[in-house]
């Protein structure tokens, strides 16, 4: 009997010891199932409400966005260059005197050559010219001050010429002494 006594406490041990891992087996089961769930409920939230998120490619259902395949490829024509003769000024500097000498291209939007070019050059000519008379060495030596006079050069084209808009100014020679 006593053994049968032994064995039958043991046998109680061993289940007490048993049933906590049960339960945090359940524990374990119930907040891993809890968090399929949230990310399901979670995805058919935003294939319901927002299918405007979801990439193209990745829908499977209802129709195909045929706009998006169509998309237009956005326009990187070239314009027409027009070549400027060099420009050699006297930079504005004050404790020495310095030249710069530069050869300027501009690009225009179209890709033709338009008549308003020829018939603006002059007043294209003296608007760079002092812009270019009123820097200093300065203001031009890094890449940065050049960005800022190219940027200068096309605002003042643009407002130079009535119809013909520069895109962008390409300096292809640019000399300081």
């Amino acid at each position: 009997m006593a053994d049968q006594q032994i064995e039958s406490t043991t046998m109680e041990r061993k289940e007490d010891v048993l049933a906590p891992e049960g339960r945090k087996g359940k524990k374990r089961l119930f907040l891993i199932s809890g968090i399929v769930l949230f990310f399901f409920a979670g995805m058919a939230s935003i294939v319901l409400f927002s299918p405007g998120v979801i990439p193209g490619s990745l829908r499977f259902w209802g129709p195909k966005d045929p706009a998006v395949k169509e998309k237009p490829k956005p326009k990187n024509e070239q314009g027409h260059i027009y070549s400027m003769d060099p420009f050699i000024v006297n930079l504005a500097d004050t404790e020495s005197a310095r030249y710069l000498k530069v050869k300027i291209e501009i690009e225009g939007q179209e890709a033709k050559v338009h008549e308003e070019y020829e018939k603006r050059l002059p007043q294209l000519r003296d608007a760079v010219l002092t812009i270019l008379s009123g820097k200093t060495y300065k203001e031009l030596f890094d890449s940065e001050g050049k960005k800022k006079l190219k940027e200068e050069i096309v605002s003042k084209a643009n407002q130079v010429f009535t119809v013909l808009k520069v895109k962008t100014v390409y300096f292809n020679e640019f000399v300081v002494q």
